[in-house]
């Protein structure tokens, strides 16, 4: 491999995966960057703009605090549906393809239902955007993983994902301007607007360099490859040489060589933290408000909530990269976020409050955001995709149940403590299952020693 400045001999052999992870951070990655905040930013306003929204909509729709548990429920069926059925086809059809699908369908879904003309039509439309956002994160994330220079991939995905509490700021923003004049429907009918940047998107996202590979699509990888390291020439006649893995079917491999009981409690892991995000979050400005403060102080503790997690996400990736590595500091934030919850049951203060709801989001979120970083590379270039996918799905399903539960167990009249016991205590399953992941069978880790071996 040459160094920076120059130039490979002709007949050179490039490994792509290798030659993007020992890059440096370039403004080829930075516009993946941006485009992979501005992703999760819809994700975000997805999720925030429901619980934004529910102290209105059981007055708008004459409905009970169980019965907008389970409508809150219908996003995230609709995102495990799009995780599961989006993660193998962008291994078939291309990531980037599948992105631009995903982004289209979830920009339709929002704007459907600012306009839904009661909780029927309302409840079909967020599953829409739900499976729109469920086949854009896990595609997002493994395409960011394949380009991003490997010291900075855990930093990068961690603030990429940061993206979605960027969308719960500028939920909780627009909620605080729009509420009041327009009512409920306005944030929704807002989450159409971001359809306008398709184009951009077209034009700067990068496909994944196993699918250009069995395309034939060389020039166009070769374009990538040099857009990475643009201080190196890279002659026509090079050879690139891209990891395929073992070349199963990718759903089945998930399973194999090792990987099985890992997967297994990859997937606990996201179920059960997603449990907690979800309950807790679309649960929060209804909660606030059980203490006797306004709307708009509950929507004030959603942006704290965000703007704390996007500090969490970045403190996490710099963390795992430069301290305790990946999981040392998934139980370092999973147990900021249990403690947090449990005691925010215990705050009079609307201080004291913020406080602990900036933690809690800061150690789930910063948790959430570097699972996906730990996940993706755990596995082979083929599987990336379905591996994620499949996790992200299957994990989903904690967001499904979150919310359902924890509106029955509130119409159920549970204490204020006793609500958030349900919430936080099932956030310490997962330090559990990534405490038990097996580390021998990690694909990034076992291309490491054998690059070690080989220099």
């Amino acid at each position: 491999m040459s160094t920076s400045g120059e130039a490979l001999a002709p007949e050179s052999t490039i490994n792509v995966n290798k030659w993007f992870e020992d890059g440096k951070f370039k403004s080829f990655h930075w516009i993946q960057f941006l485009l992979g905040i501005a992703t999760f930013t819809f994700d975000g306003y997805d999720l925030f703009v429901y619980a934004a929204a529910v102290p209105l909509l059981l007055k708008s729709f004459h409905i009970n605090l169980a019965q907008a548990g389970v409508i809150g429920s219908y996003a995230p069926i609709g995102a495990a549906i799009g995780a599961l059925f989006f993660g193998p086809v962008a291994d078939k059809i291309g990531r980037r393809r599948t992105i631009l699908i995903c982004l289209t369908i979830i920009c339709v879904g929002m704007g459907l239902c600012g306009i839904s003309s009661g909780p029927g039509f309302f409840s079909i439309f967020r599953v829409l955007t739900g499976f729109g956002v469920g086949g854009c994160m896990p595609n997002m994330v493994a395409l960011a993983t394949e380009y991003t220079p490997l010291r900075a991939r855990a930093t990068t995905v961690s603030m990429m994902l940061s993206g979605i509490q960027v969308g719960g700021i500028a939920m909780a923003l627009l909620g605080l301007w729009l509420f009041p004049i327009f009512g409920w429907r306005a944030v929704f009918i807002a989450g159409f607007v971001p359809i306008i940047l398709l184009p951009v998107y077209a034009k700067y996202l990068p496909e994944s360099p196993v699918h250009l590979l069995k395309r034939g699509r060389m020039e166009q990888l070769r374009k990538y490859v040099r857009l990475s390291r643009p201080s190196e020439t890279v002659p026509d006649a090079a050879v690139l040489q891209v990891n395929m893995g073992s070349g199963k079917a990718p759903l089945a491999t998930i399973f194999q060589e090792g990987r099985g009981f890992s997967t297994v409690m990859f997937w606990i892991a996201y179920f059960m933290n997603l449990y907690t995000i979800f309950a807790f979050t679309i649960w929060l400005p209804k909660l606030i408000m059980s203490q006797g403060f306004t709307l708009a102080r509950g929507l004030s503790g959603l942006l704290s909530l965000s703007i704390a997690s996007i500090i969490g996400s970045y403190v996490a990736g710099i963390i795992a990269d430069r301290v305790l590595g990946n999981r040392p500091t998934l139980f370092l934030f999973y147990g900021i976020s249990f403690l947090s919850i449990v005691t925010t049951g215990y705050m009079s203060s609307f201080t004291g409050l913020m406080i602990c709801v900036s933690l809690a989001g800061a150690g789930f979120n910063g948790a959430q955001n570097l699972l996906n970083a730990y996940i993706a590379p755990y596995y082979p270039p083929t599987m990336r995709s379905t591996a994620v996918g499949f996790a992200y799905g299957v994990g989903r399903f904690g967001a499904i149940f979150g919310p359902a539960i924890i509106g029955i167990v509130m119409s159920m009249h549970f204490t204020y403590r006793e609500t958030l016991l349900a919430i936080g205590i099932p956030g310490l399953v997962p330090a559990l299952a990534i405490w038990a992941v097996r580390e021998k069978h990690n694909y990034a880790r076992i291309l490491a020693a054998e690059k070690a071996v080989v220099g």
